[in-house]
């Protein structure tokens, strides 16, 4: 994890090399392994969302600010990496296909919250 997240969140990265395949390729690994972990797998068929959604989820927290290193955590992917955080994203996606509230809102929300999270060090729920 801590190697994807050193590749997906290096502040050097150009536009350029974002668009890169080396990017790309840790993307997937990120979803890899949040597939094969057995709890996070769990949670994941629990909600019935797809490496699609995955990808929907890690970007909106990128757009909406979650693209940022705190105590060690790149909080995008290590939102995705750790149960209860997953939970978290995966509630805030369902909340986004199910009501009327603006995308920009909920992840806005979503991304202040588990900055916040990962800067208190917190081990439960978000």
């Amino acid at each position: 994890m801590q190697q994807l997240s050193l590749i997906l969140g290096d502040p050097n990265t150009s536009v350029a090399a974002l668009m890169s395949a080396t990017k790309e390729k840790a993307e997937d690994e990120l979803y890899d392994l949040v597939e094969q972990d057995v709890t996070l797998h769990r949670t994941i068929t629990k909600y019935g969302v797809t490496r699609g959604d995955l990808r929907h989820i890690y970007r909106m927290l990128l757009l909406a600010g979650a693209g940022q290193w705190v105590r060690g955590h790149y909080v995008a992917a290590s939102a995705l990496c750790y149960g209860f955080t997953l939970e978290f994203a995966l509630s805030k996606f369902l909340e986004e296909k199910s009501t009327a509230k603006a995308p920009k809102e909920i992840w806005l929300d979503a991304s202040f919250r588990l900055v916040r999270y990962f800067e208190n060090g917190k081990l439960a729920r978000v």
